[in-house]
C-alpha cells in the first residue's frame, strides 16, 4: 500500500530551506523528492495573505497538496502564549480566536486542510503540572467544541496532538489514548487526533499498539523516529509502522517533522522519503512471499 508524505515546511526553515524567503527552491526540491504535499504555517496575523496564496498556488503547480496547516502553540514556536486549557479566560479566548483564523485561512484554499490544535502551556511544570487535571480537561474541552463547531460549515477538520509531559502541560493530554478521549467527548465528526511520532514514543505503549488504538479518529501522522530525527535514524520499527497503517487502511498524510533538519534540509528531505519507500516495497515483498507460500502449501 502506497502512502502519502508530505513536509512541515516551518521545520526546514532554521537551516535555511525557508519556503517564505526561497519557496520555489524549497518546493521543488520537496515535489522532486516525490513527495505529495506540504504543510503550510498557519500564521495568519504575521504572514501576508497574498504571499501565502503565492507559495501555495506554486506548490499547486508542482503537483503538492496541502494537506495540513501547522498552527504554533508552544512559546518557542508561536512567540506568545496560546492556551487552550487556560483558566484564564481572556488567554483560552485569545487561543480560540486564533485558531479560528487558523480555520478560515484553511477554508479560503480550494481543498481545506485539516489544523492541529495542542495543549501547551506558558511554562512547563514537569513533573506534574499544579493546575488540576480535571480543570483543564474542561477548559481544553470547551476550547475544542467552539473551534470544532467553527470549523465544520467550513469544511475544516481538526485534529488533536498530544504533547509530551516535558513540552505540554505534564499529566494532561500527553498521550493519544487522552487525546482521543477528549475527541470522543467532543463528539464532533471533524474532529480527531493526529499522532507525533516523537511525543507517542515518549508518552504511549508500543507504536502500533498506539496506532490501532487511535483507528479512525487516526487524521494525521508527525513522521519522525523517537530522536526527533529523521526516519531510520533511531530505534522506531518503520517496517512495523507501514504494516500496522496497511492493516489499518490508514488514508491520511505521513508529515516528516524531523527538529532540527540534520545533516541539512535537502538531505532531510530526500532520504526521508527514500527510506518510508523502502519500507513499503518491503512490507510488499513479504506480503507476497506470505500470500505464495499460502498458496503453496493450500
Amino acid at each position: 500500500m502506497a502512502h502519502k508524505y508530505s513536509v512541515i515546511l516551518v521545520t526546514l526553515a532554521s537551516d535555511g530551506g525557508n519556503v517564505w524567503e526561497r519557496p520555489r527552491e524549497v518546493l521543488e526540491t520537496v515535489a522532486n523528492a516525490g513527495y505529495d504535499g506540504v504543510d503550510l504555517d498557519a500564521e495568519p496575523d504575521r504572514i501576508d495573505a497574498k504571499q501565502f496564496k503565492e507559495v501555495a498556488s506554486m506548490a499547486a503547480s508542482l503537483g503538492l497538496k496541502v494537506p495540513a496547516l501547522i498552527c504554533a502553540w508552544g512559546g518557542w514556536h508561536a512567540g506568545e502564549v496560546r492556551d487552550l486549557a487556560s483558566s484564564d479566560e481572556a488567554v483560552r479566548s485569545y487561543a480560540v480566536g486564533y485558531t479560528k483564523k487558523c480555520v478560515d485561512l484553511a477554508a479560503s484554499l480550494d481543498e481545506p486542510p485539516l489544523i492541529e490544535i495542542a495543549a501547551v502551556p506558558p511554562q512547563s511544570e514537569y513533573p506534574v503540572t499544579s493546575v488540576p487535571r480535571p480543570t483543564l480537561r474542561r477548559n481544553f474541552v470547551k476550547s475544542t467544541r467552539e473551534i470544532g463547531a467553527y470549523a465544520a460549515p467550513r469544511g475544516v477538520r481538526v485534529a488533536i496532538e498530544p504533547i509530551n509531559r516535558f513540552e505540554g502541560y505534564a499529566g494532561f493530554l500527553n498521550s493519544i489514548m487522552e487525546a482521543k478521549s477528549v475527541a470522543d467527548e467532543v463528539g464532533a465528526d471533524n474532529v480527531g487526533v493526529l499522532a507525533d511520532f516523537f511525543h507517542v514514543n515518549i508518552e504511549d505503549a508500543a507504536l502500533a499498539d498506539t496506532l490501532r488504538l487511535a483507528g479512525d479518529s487516526l487524521m494525521c501522522i508527525h513522521l519522525a523516529d523517537n530522536n526527533r530525527q529523521a526516519p531510520g535514524t533511531g530505534h522506531i520499527d518503520f517496517l512495523q509502522v507501514v504494516r500496522t497503517l496497511n492493516s489499518m487502511g490508514y488514508s491520511g498524510y505521513l508529515s516528516l517533522d524531523a527538529v532540527p533538519a540534520r545533516p541539512d534540509w535537502k538531505t532531510l528531505v530526500n532520504t526521508s522519503i527514500h527510506f518510508m519507500k523502502q519500507m513499503e516495497q518491503t512490507a510488499a515483498l513479504q506480503d507476497r512471499i506470505a500470500s505464495a507460500e499460502r498458496m503453496a502449501a493450500g
